[in-house]
Parts: C-alpha cells; sequence; structure tokens
C-alpha cells in the first residue's frame, strides 16, 4: 500500500469515499493538497492538510470499511503530520465530530474553538463546513 498525492482518477475516488464517510467534500478541489492510500488500483483512504507558515489544519481522514483497524489511519495521521512538519508546521489542528478518541491517542488535545489560530478560523472547513458542535483538537510538532 503506498500514500500519493491524489491524481485524476484517485482524487475521483477519493471524493466518494468522502461522501460515503459522511465527511464534507464541496471545498476540495484538484487544486487542494488531498492524499491516498492505495491498495493496488484501489484508493482505500484519504487525508489533507491545509496549512500556512506555522499550523495546518489535518482534514479528510477517510478509511474504507473494510480496512478499518488495522493501522491505516494511524499511517495516514502519522504520514501528514510528518509531510506538514517538513513544510514548517509547528501545530496541527482537527475538527472532528466523531473521532475525538482515535485522534486524543495520537497525542491530540481539545482546545477552545477561540484558541485557534486566525489562520484555521479562516479556513472555509472551521468557518463554515464543519458543525460549531465539532470537537477542535490540536497537536504541537515542535
Amino acid at each position: 500500500m503506498n500514500i500519493v498525492p491524489a491524481s485524476q482518477n484517485g482524487f475521483t475516488a477519493a471524493i466518494r469515499l468522502l461522501e460515503k464517510s459522511g465527511l464534507p467534500t464541496s471545498d476540495i478541489d484538484p487544486g487542494k493538497q488531498l492524499f491516498v492510500m492505495e491498495d493496488g488500483d484501489n484508493v482505500i483512504a484519504t487525508v489533507a492538510a491545509e496549512y500556512d507558515y506555522n499550523d495546518a489544519l489535518l482534514r479528510s481522514l477517510s478509511v474504507d470499511e473494510e480496512y478499518r483497524n488495522k493501522g491505516v489511519g494511524e499511517q495516514l495521521v502519522s504520514f501528514i503530520e510528518n509531510y506538514v512538519q517538513q513544510q514548517g508546521v509547528e501545530r496541527v489542528f482537527i475538527l472532528t465530530t466523531t473521532a475525538a478518541k482515535f485522534f486524543s491517542k495520537r497525542g491530540y488535545i481539545p482546545v477552545e474553538r477561540s484558541d485557534v489560530p486566525e489562520f484555521i478560523k479562516n479556513t472555509s472547513e472551521f468557518g463554515s463546513i464543519c458543525p460549531s458542535s465539532a470537537v477542535v483538537m490540536k497537536k504541537s510538532l515542535a
């Protein structure tokens, strides 16, 4: 299994997987940095990040039902954390309505919505797509 930037075909399959998982896709376009995990020719998982100089919003983490509870999610989170850290990011934020326990086990801690940086507040996911009831969590990479 490989984690690669989404190709045109992979992008379409990733959007279908995100929709099947009930995750937002309205602001994801081919210009966004979306990664997929492939098993042969099949897209089995997705992850993405929006980032500026110091902060990143981890988003679009989805794993096909057949591959859940097999470490795929952990691999994707580690991959995207390493990727954004190489870009100079020091803190990663997430918004979740269902996976707080998963992220808590990986070092993320809940934070108040008012305590996130302006860059994160200005993302469409934070501002309008994700419900205000979503848990906001943060992990320091530095």
